[in-house]
């Protein structure tokens, strides 16, 4: 019995250790961060949302929604991998509540479906279009996702990305 209690002990603190808070310096995008850790600045992108590019209608919306949300905060950041422009893939959570889900309720991001297949965040975009918030006020026909935007050229964008008044 009293190694169960420090195995669970052990176990308990090892996922608090993993879990570390870390100050926001400053706000890049929708779903691009800076933190310092040890002492130098690291890139951070949120795990299982992508938000409008900054040149896209609402970036800048999202980019200040997000602002308000972590700008300056500590933040409990749960570090999951590396991306290939060397920032860190997170999933992060301010006074107790998941930043991606923020940013999807208030209409300021998609749910990431191709790498996150959370029903929960699915469900919870569909709840933001259905009541035209944020990003979705212009309705969902006019809102051009930002993994489209990125890979069309200039002609295409201004096809098939319609600007919405924001």
């Amino acid at each position: 019995m009293k190694s169960l209690i420090c195995f669970l002990l052990v176990c308990v603190s090892l996922h608090c250790s993993a879990q570390k808070l870390y100050k926001v310096i400053s706000v890049h995008d929708g779903d691009t961060f800076e933190i310092i850790k040890n002492g130098k600045k690291q890139s951070c992108r949120i795990a299982n949302i992508d938000a409008p590019e900054l040149k896209q209608s609402f970036g800048t919306n999202s980019r200040d929604s997000l602002s308000k949300l972590i700008l300056g905060k500590e933040i409990i950041v749960d570090s999951l991998t590396m991306d290939i422009y060397n920032r860190m893939i997170v999933s992060p959570r301010v006074n107790g509540q998941n930043i991606d889900y923020l940013m999807i309720r208030n209409g300021w991001a998609w749910h990431y479906s191709v790498y996150s297949k959370s029903a929960f965040l699915e469900k919870t975009m569909n709840l933001a279009i259905s009541q035209k918030i944020g990003l979705w006020s212009c309705g969902i026909q006019d809102v051009c996702p930002p993994w489209l935007y990125r890979k069309y050229n200039r002609i295409n964008k201004i096809k098939y990305c319609k600007s919405c008044n924001n």
